[in-house]
């Protein structure tokens, strides 16, 4: 019984901590595994901030950049079990970026979105923001919408905030920036499945004078079955992690 109410107790903490700062969800991507549907991936309503801080959902005329949370919420067959075994032994998030602003070296116009020292190709891990199951938002929160720390829940998530300031942009162009988020289904003793995704980013139009480019455009936020072509090319032959189709992923 005094366990119940320390439960619930709990519950009702976690309930006032998010009730003012709910999940505002912008697009949910199906996530298809072997023609099931496995869970949902949900993107949330774009914020808008000037180089990790002053975030807004309302872009303000300084703002270089957006921020997102991403979240993978996996549905009882995602969980379900075949032969003693799981469907997937892990959830993971890979994610791609590609942009025509000027990069400081060793980055490349299209790549895996992930640092150079990451020893795998996913996001959801050390450095970069992320959480899994019940957790709490990133400490950083000078670049998000949220004013403190409050819980999320969802299989896997990450939060990210890309910006480009005006010293990366090349003159006379737009800056766009596109990123590729997709879901992948880990298995321990056989090759991994790289599953559905999304596409989303953001255009800062070049203005010419002295506003030289605008405050970030949001793009629209699609889905798809799987991963762009062009972004499996960069994962099988990326120099930053050694992941290879028919070997680690198909």
């Amino acid at each position: 019984m005094k366990s119940n109410i320390v439960i619930s107790l709990l519950l009702i903490v976690i309930s006032l901590q998010t009730s003012a700062q709910d999940l505002l969800v912008a697009k949910t991507c199906p996530v298809v595994y072997n023609n099931t549907n496995i869970g949902i991936l949900a993107f949330s309503m774009p914020w808008y901030h000037n180089g990790g801080s002053q975030a807004s959902y309302i872009a303000k005329d300084n703002a270089t950049g957006i921020g997102i949370e991403i979240h993978f919420l996996a549905n009882k067959n995602g969980f379900s079990h075949t032969k003693q075994q799981k469907i997937c032994d892990q959830f993971r998030i890979m994610q791609f970026r590609n942009t025509n602003a000027k990069l400081p070296r060793g980055e490349d116009k299209v790549q895996l979105d992930i640092p150079a020292t990451h020893p795998e190709p996913f996001y959801d891990a050390p450095p970069l923001e992320f959480g899994h199951g019940m957790h709490q938002t990133p400490i950083d929160h000078h670049d998000k919408p949220w004013k403190n720390i409050i819980m999320r829940a969802s299989t896997v998530a990450i939060y990210d905030t890309p910006f480009v300031s005006d010293s990366y942009g090349i003159e006379g162009k737009d800056i766009i920036v596109k990123f590729e988020t997709c879901v992948v289904c880990r298995h321990f003793k056989k090759t991994d499945n790289i599953l559905s995704c999304g596409s989303w980013g953001f255009n800062r139009e070049y203005m010419g004078g002295m506003t030289a480019w605008s405050e970030p455009e949001a793009d629209p936020i699609k889905c798809s079955d799987a991963p762009n072509k062009e972004h499996l090319e960069v994962l099988n032959n990326s120099n930053l992690v050694s992941y290879k189709q028919g070997i680690d992923w198909r």
